[in-house]
């Protein structure tokens, strides 16, 4: 895991609509950025399981699926192989991403690594090897630079947020993740896979917010430069 020191933009300011701009990482890569949450599982690759990079998959099944195979195992006691366990699940392809995985590295396996990664899916996946874990020794990883644009506006603005990376040493598998913290509504983000751990270079991340007006986020004009820094950007 990468981590990064807090700092501030003291320099962004919105005066119509507060955004507090909370951008978390965790250990990243360098490789196609994956969403948490959205990417739908294709049944003619599941199925097969070829020309499929693994550890998406693992990820993005066990993210949807591990809290219930957990609570399978505790309450199911002694299962006969992947198919039994892997069929009690309600999807699927839920199913089929599973006997899958389960396949690869073994029912007793299987068990023991769910129960071992404490509802953890990126750490799963990687006791499985299907994601690659890189012990990073030293400094790993320094943000550079961030940016928000533009630094202010009305509620309905779309403010883009870029942040400069410095890998200095491989990392492992993990998430780059970006969190909009509003001081009267609800927090709100979204989270990116980043499968095969930052290598050694100068990467780029960047999101977008859109603040049109809500009943859970009513981006109200509460937060001037002279209160309080409108954005902190940390680890």
């Amino acid at each position: 895991i990468v981590g990064f020191s807090p700092f501030r933009l003291s320099t962004m300011r919105v005066v119509a609509a507060l955004l507090c701009v909370a951008i978390l990482f965790s250990a990243a890569s360098a490789a196609p950025i994956t969403k948490l949450g959205r990417t739908k599982l294709a049944p003619k690759a599941v199925k097969k399981g070829l020309g499929l990079d693994l550890c998406p998959l693992c990820v993005q099944f066990t993210s949807q699926s591990i809290s219930e195979l957990l609570n399978i195992i505790l309450n199911a006691g002694v299962v006969g192989g992947c198919a039994e366990l892997c069929g009690m699940l309600p999807q699927k392809l839920e199913q089929e991403a599973c006997n899958l995985i389960c396949d690869i590295v073994g029912i007793d396996a299987f068990i023991h690594l769910i129960e071992k990664a404490d509802l953890d899916p990126i750490y799963f996946c990687e006791l499985t090897t299907l994601c690659p874990v890189h012990d990073c020794e030293g400094q790993c990883v320094k943000i550079t630079d961030a940016a928000v644009a533009p630094q202010s506006g009305p509620q309905g603005t779309t403010f883009k947020i870029g942040v400069a990376i410095q890998a200095f040493n491989q990392t492992s598998t993990g998430t780059i993740a970006f969190s909009v913290l509003p001081p009267d509504g609800m927090p709100f983000g979204d989270a990116e896979l980043v499968p095969k751990g930052f290598s050694p270079g100068t990467f780029q991340a960047g999101a977008q917010i859109e603040t049109q007006p809500s009943e859970q986020e009513p981006f109200s004009p509460v937060c001037t430069r002279s209160t309080s820094p409108c954005a902190r950007v940390s680890a």
